[in-house]
């Protein structure tokens, strides 16, 4: 029972983890839009 509770918040730490990857590449891509905008 503790293995399935233990596997299933490792699954949602790997969710968040990819979550917070893609929202960090969202940030760099608008940060480099917004510095060649401005050059």
């Amino acid at each position: 029972m503790v293995s399935i509770q233990l596997s299933a918040i490792s699954y949602q730490l790997s969710a968040i983890s990819y979550q917070l990857s893609a929202i960090s590449y969202q940030l760099m891509r608008y940060a480099h839009a917004t510095r060649t905008a401005l050059e």
